[in-house]
């Protein structure tokens, strides 16, 4: 395992030293981009989400500008002629997606409520809403066992098949924040991993036991440096989580933070509170004092039982063992209704986003999209 920075501590006065002169000399500082980017889509922006394919659609899913609002617009895009259609122009939280059907969780704004819409045919159908208790606002929805999850703040709700009521197990610990948030539960169901991105400030990982309800830190700290890893809560952000092909009650995190000209990354297995490293890659020469890695913003998982990871610079494909089987150098990307992505990679779609500038010097990072995959 290489040894980090400390990335939190050590650089965190050069950061506001940076930011001090930039706003000095009266330039904005790097890691603030503008709020809607020229040329970007009227209703998501340039701060994409998140992605899915489903019935020959390409759904995107944006982001408020501002990091206290995690809710955004809805868009289609249709692979054939690249129609585009917008679904909602705003208040959707999440979309999930299970072997048969699409979701979207949404927010009312009449009032303090929120809504499980299911895609039927050519329209969204209202399947399950819910008005939640003080500071329980909605995290993530997911597929689990081929039904919606939707985890709050301290609770989460299981929709029932068929009578459309939800099953509610409150939360026992608290949920960590952060700027970005994504979440995956293994195959075999039982439990959620939330991964937490801050930039800088790290993020982490935890996990929720959806029968006891019980809130986990998982963590691993080989040395007694301040940053410690693989996994380390105060210097790693989380920048994806799916469920892990080869091991059902497994899932796979990818870390990923490019700051200050220096890059950090790898991807991880983590079964129970067990975590074990399956990919890094090297980017530093011999005689680099701090060596460097290739940072992943994202994971994605193949048809094939293997899965995707992209950087900045490539996209990587993995076999189910973790095994690194090609790399392909990002293409460049097309504007497309103003959403700028590619399609001429094998059996994804790459599109750009900014949301990971928001915690990072980061830039405009690749977000990984499969054109056909059984759980997202």
């Amino acid at each position: 395992m290489t040894r980090r920075p400390r990335i939190a501590g050590t650089l965190y006065a050069v950061s506001l030293l940076l930011v001090c002169c930039a706003l000095r000399a009266g330039a904005a500082p790097q890691s603030t981009p503008p709020s809607r980017p020229p040329g970007g889509d009227p209703v998501v922006g340039q701060r994409i989400a998140k992605g899915i394919s489903f019935e020959s659609r390409l759904w995107i899913r944006g982001t408020m500008p501002s990091p206290g609002e995690a809710s955004g617009g809805l868009v289609s895009l249709e692979m054939k002629d690249d129609s585009r259609r917008v679904l909602f122009e705003g208040g959707v939280l999440d979309i999930a997606r299970s072997d048969h059907d699409f979701w979207a969780l949404r927010k009312s704004f009449v009032e303090r409520r929120f809504i499980v819409s299911a895609w039927r045919k050519d329209h969204f159908e209202d399947v399950g809403q819910f008005s939640p208790g003080t500071k329980d606002e909605p995290i993530a929805l997911l597929d689990i066992a081929g039904a919606p999850v939707v985890l709050s703040r301290r609770t989460v709700r299981s929709l029932a098949p068929g009578d459309n009521t939800w099953r509610v197990v409150d939360l026992v610990g608290e949920l960590r924040s952060g700027v970005q948030v994504t979440a995956a539960s293994p195959t075999n169901g039982g439990s959620i991993y939330v991964g937490f991105d801050v930039g800088e400030w790290g993020g982490g990982l935890q996990r929720v036991d959806l029968k006891t309800g019980a809130v986990n830190g998982v963590e691993r700290r080989d040395t007694k440096d301040l940053c410690g890893g693989p996994l380390n809560r105060e210097c790693d952000p989380v920048t994806g989580v799916i469920a892990d092909p080869q091991n059902k009650d497994c899932v796979l995190a990818s870390v990923g933070l490019v700051h200050l000209f220096h890059s950090t990354g790898r991807i991880l297995r983590i079964c129970g509170q067990d975590v074990t490293l399956v990919s890094e890659l090297s980017l530093s020469n011999k005689n680099e004092k701090w060596p460097q890695t290739e940072a992943f913003y994202g994971l994605a998982p193949s048809a094939d039982g293997g899965f995707w990871a992209i950087t900045s610079r490539a996209l990587y494909y993995f076999a189910a063992s973790g095994s690194k089987e090609k790399e392909y150098v990002l293409p460049a990307l097309e504007s497309v209704s103003g959403i700028h992505l590619s399609r001429t990679l094998p059996g994804v779609v790459v599109l750009q986003t900014d949301v990971n500038w928001a915690v990072s010097t980061s830039g405009y990072t690749p977000l990984v999209v499969p054109l056909e995959s059984p759980r997202q």
